[in-house]
């Protein structure tokens, strides 16, 4: 296949070549017509001449020839010899006097082999006919398009000339993105751009930059994904082994004799109820990454909240939970999922604070959304630590659970189109906050119950 210079050259000589053959035709013959009409008119005022048949009468130019016919057919040539009459006597014997009486009668002019006449009929009945000659019409015409032919061919010179320069020049722009994707591709630097101008090439270029862009982040975003991928596959298989190698050595344990059967069953019981909780917490985040449909409704924070409260106190009495809440307070949202949010909660405060430490439940309004807030007077966190304290599978110090109660915390926020926050200091305590939309903005795949009619009416 050509290139694109190649083909946009032959298409502009091409267009250009017709162009020019097409002026050439118009142009040849609107000055034949012109001339054509030009010898008619001459010949009709030759022919009005009083004394037409006088030969070297100045009514009979020299560039004519005057033919007599009689009414027999007989004709001669009453001009002289210059021009040359012979062609036009063998004309007129071969049409017959029939023709030319016809036309004089007529008075118009008639074509005459290569020639054109007029006729008139005499006081005797004889017919005088007057022949132009259209040899230098002709000649003119052939010059005409010889003189256009080898302008035509000129011009289509210069132009392949001038037109490859300009044609290289204007599609230089495209050569060096080309060779810009050649890298890219080749090479696989995404951070290559092209180059960007006010023309159609250079917004071009700028569009494909702004796709190169985020075909960047779009790699940058999956190499981080698959590398959080392998992590938490990792992190995951090392969770799970640990349960796992306990069980597997109570069992030899008690194969050898070595423990007793209480023991080596209250033992794997254990591990196997860890396994099964981490299980599920995996299940549980795999399902709100995957974007597991929620079932929204109009659900009672405070009421949620005093609930978890009371269950925290019955599983830790000798801790001080206080509830800041008022005493209602209504949100669109999973009532499920927010139980576990403020269930995750309150079990991170008794697994990385000491018994008998203060906690607080706060819940409040703001424009828009509200707040779940658990705060706690423990010892706090590093920094470090605190940025981490939302990543999975990690194990805060001193924390002893599978460090995905926060991860699950964080993505049931994100789920119902909110966020959570953490702050925390060593000595200062460390306080979650959850943020979540008052009105439950809905987003794909969520399932809302408990609307009033008319509200489900207007979303539909």
């Amino acid at each position: 296949m050509r290139s694109l210079n190649a083909r946009l050259m032959a298409g502009m000589l091409a267009i250009t070549a017709i162009g020019m053959v097409l002026m050439a035709l118009i142009s040849t013959a609107a000055l034949r017509g012109y001339l054509m009409h030009r010898v008619d008119g001459q010949l009709q005022a030759v022919r009005k001449k009083p004394a037409l048949a006088r030969v070297g009468d100045s009514v009979a130019p020299a560039r004519y020839i005057i033919l007599n016919m009689a009414p027999d057919g007989t004709v001669r040539a009453v001009s002289g010899d210059d021009p040359d009459p012979s062609a036009a006597l063998e004309q007129a014997r071969r049409m017959g006097p029939g023709v030319f009486f016809d036309e004089a009668a007529g008075g118009r002019t008639f074509a005459m082999g290569g020639m054109r006449a007029v006729a008139r009929v005499g006081p005797r009945g004889h017919a005088t006919i007057v022949v132009a000659p259209l040899g230098e019409i002709r000649a003119s015409l052939a010059w005409l398009i010889v003189t256009e032919l080898l302008t035509s061919a000129v011009i289509l010179g210069v132009l392949a000339l001038l037109g490859r320069w300009l044609i290289r020049r204007g599609l230089a722009p495209l050569s060096r993105m080309a060779t810009t994707a050649h890298a890219i591709a080749s090479g696989g630097d995404l951070r290559a751009r092209m180059e960007e101008s006010p023309s159609e090439v250079g917004r071009l270029a700028g569009a494909i930059n702004v796709m190169l862009g985020r075909i960047e982040q779009a790699f940058v975003a999956r190499v981080r994904s698959e590398a959080k991928v392998r992590e938490f596959a990792a992190d995951a298989s090392h969770e799970l082994r640990t349960p796992l190698t306990t069980i597997r050595g109570y069992s030899e344990l008690y194969e050898q004799g070595a423990v007793d059967a209480d023991e080596a069953m209250r033992r794997i019981s254990a591990e196997s109820e860890r396994m099964r909780r981490l299980v599920e917490e995996l299940l549980e985040l795999a399902r709100l990454d995957k974007g597991s449909a929620l079932t929204r409704e109009h659900v009672d924070l405070a009421a949620l909240a005093r609930d978890a409260v009371a269950d925290a106190t019955a599983v830790e009495p000798e801790r001080p939970l206080t509830l800041a809440a008022p005493a209602h307070l209504t949100v669109l949202a999973d009532e499920g999922r927010i139980r576990q949010v403020l269930a995750n909660l309150l079990a991170n405060v008794r697994a990385h604070t000491p018994a008998g430490t203060p906690a607080t439940v706060r819940l409040a309004e703001h424009t828009g959304s509200v707040v779940i807030e658990v705060a706690d007077e423990g010892p706090g966190m590093a920094p470090e630590e605190a940025a981490r304290a939302f990543d999975r599978f990690h194990h805060a110090s001193g924390g002893d659970g599978s460090g995905l109660g926060l991860a699950i915390v964080a993505a049931i926020a994100a789920a119902h189109g909110g966020r959570a926050m953490l702050r925390s200091s060593p000595g200062a305590g460390t306080g979650v906050r959850v943020e979540l939309p008052r009105g439950g903005q809905v987003l794909e795949g969520v399932v809302e119950r408990g609307q009033p009619e008319e509200d489900q009416r207007g979303q539909r």
